[in-house]
């Protein structure tokens, strides 16, 4: 399959490696990076030549564009490309936070929108090098619920590519149970500089992650049918299989970088009701936001 990621940060460049093994993958960024090889090491290790360009107009015969950008520049992303891209081709997200479906969908179409979440661990080190610091799986599904052969079809790339991937008929669903368990990780990592096991070795981080994740929750049942205890088990889990792994936020903190609080822990917090109790999100927020502000 013809294959255009774009966003060559931790997971398009892990991505791009992965995938090009057995496709035609281009990789896509903003700028003109020296990107000549890729390098993945730790549970996997490859290392292998790219093809990178900041050029749009090469994804114009791709028949699947994946995005991986940070989820505050889905718009402007989409924005840039949509227009050079063929017209059947589908745009899968796998990417943080809440609404980029929702932002793809707009310029493409709900019938041309892919939705998905991925939770391998994957570490930024440097232009075209990563570390792949735990496995995960792959979720993805027609948007906003469905399957078709299209997405079959996708589906079928990834775990040929070695790509643990499933599809879900109601990946919205999904998105929200991936939010839910970010809510809980990402911010408490990022604030106390942590990999994500330190959550589990210390009965108060733990606490307060049971906390965020359960009240995240209580805002998601609002739109999805999500079960509570099941969520929370799932994000020990996570924590646990992505324990040596330095969560997104982190890096960005670490790299004095923009982070993606505001599509998670603040999208939760907007959609969130009256009637829901949302103070750990927000003290959570509020502390992330003052410290990105601190460098920004």
């Amino acid at each position: 399959m013809k294959i255009g990621i774009v966003g060559p940060g931790a997971i398009g460049t892990f991505l791009t490696g992965i995938l090009g093994k057995e496709n035609k993958v281009q990789l896509l960024g903003r700028r003109n990076l020296r990107i000549n090889e890729i390098e993945i090491f730790g549970k996997t290790e490859l290392k292998t030549n790219v093809n990178y360009t900041d050029s749009v107009e090469s994804l114009s015969d791709k028949e699947l564009i994946v995005i991986c950008t940070k989820s505050f520049d889905t718009a402007d992303a989409l924005e840039s490309i949509s227009d050079h891209l063929s017209s059947d081709a589908m745009v899968l997200s796998l990417q943080n936070g809440l609404m980029n479906e929702e932002i793809i969908s707009d310029f493409v179409g709900e019938e041309r929108t892919i939705g998905g979440i991925t939770s391998h661990g994957v570490t930024y080190i440097e232009e075209g090098k990563v570390r792949h610091a735990g496995k995960g799986d792959t979720v993805i599904g027609a948007y906003p619920k469905g399957i078709s052969k299209k997405v079959e079809k996708v589906c079928n790339v990834f775990n040929d590519a070695d790509l643990n991937t499933t599809l879900s008929e109601n990946i919205l669903k999904e998105i929200w149970r991936k939010a839910v368990i970010n809510s809980g990780i990402n911010p408490i990592t990022a604030l106390l500089k942590v990999k994500n096991g330190v959550l589990l070795e210390d009965e108060y981080l733990t606490g307060l992650m049971e906390d965020t994740v359960l009240e995240s929750a209580e805002v998601a049942r609002n739109y999805v049918d999500l079960d509570k205890k099941k969520v929370l088990k799932e994000t020990k889990e996570v924590a646990e299989r992505t324990s040596d792994n330095l969560s997104s936020m982190l890096q960005d903190i670490k790299n004095e970088k923009r982070t993606e609080v505001e599509q998670i822990n603040g999208a939760i917090i907007e959609k969130s009701t009256k009637e829901d109790s949302i103070t750990v999100n927000k003290a959570l927020y509020r502390l992330v936001k003052g410290l990105q502000n601190r460098y920004l």
